[in-house]
């Protein structure tokens, strides 16, 4: 299987502290990957580092084979790699209407005004978000939040998503549903999805491998079930720990 993005040797550190050291790692096109790990592992600035918002200290970043970062330079600019990332804040404008929010995400797109606004209005219809088109963001509950956020994204038909913890401090029920609804949008559309959660779990959700970041650098990573077996990090050992006590 091809891969759509590869990382190879990164290093990054702000100040004396090093937060990648070494990391490679490659997300095969259309195979969704879930990111976990110790909180400050490093997660939020590998994906900042895929997405060209930050630059490396050390090692490369390829995207469908094109070099688009090296150490200390951005080749290409984030606009020009064909992906949208989701921030855990959402980063949606709170003066503008839910439909708003998604057009702007589509300034770049070599579209005609016609075709922004039939893209627009089919996205925010996949996400169940038709009735809330004029609303903007104070009026919406943050379930809804999340799904204008995701449709921004998804209005662009990225062939990469990035989503660092989106759905941190919902309930159960209403993530599990918007993760349902996340996989079935990156299906429809051929996007491969590389998600941030504390929930290794959460793989199943959106039929994705696992990466354990841990100390700079990927400490294992494959599908959820046989890293489960026989974890070799610390975080999978805790969750295997915590899933098999009586009290879990």
């Amino acid at each position: 299987m091809s891969a759509l993005a590869e990382m190879e040797n990164l290093s990054k550190a702000y100040g004396s502290t090093r937060v990648l050291s070494g990391l490679s790692i490659s997300v095969p096109a259309q195979r969704n990957l879930l990111l976990t790990g110790p909180s400050g592992c490093g997660k939020s600035t590998l994906l900042r580092l895929i997405a060209g918002l930050e630059t490396l200290d050390e090692g490369t970043i390829c995207i469908e084979g094109n070099l688009v970062s090296e150490k200390g330079r951005i080749v290409r600019a984030p606009h020009e790699r064909g992906l949208a990332m989701v921030f855990q804040d959402l980063g949606l404008w709170p003066n503008l209407t839910a439909f708003q929010n998604v057009m702007l995400g589509l300034a770049r797109a070599r579209l005609s005004r016609r075709e922004k606004l039939e893209r627009v209005r089919a996205i925010l219809k996949s996400c169940e978000m038709t009735s809330k088109a004029d609303e903007r963001p104070p009026q919406l509950s943050v379930g809804e939040q999340q799904r204008v956020a995701l449709a921004r994204a998804m209005a662009v038909r990225p062939r990469l998503l990035l989503l660092d913890e989106p759905f941190t401090g919902l309930d159960l029920v209403l993530k599990n549903a918007l993760l349902e609804q996340l996989r079935q949008l990156s299906q429809q559309l051929g996007t491969t999805l590389v998600l941030v959660s504390h929930n290794p779990f959460d793989a199943n959700s959106i039929s994705a491998d696992v990466a354990v970041l841990e100390a700079g650098a990927i400490r294992e990573s494959g599908s959820l079930e046989q890293l489960h077996k026989r974890p070799s990090s610390q975080t999978l050992q805790a969750w295997k720990s915590e899933t098999q006590s009586p009290h879990g």
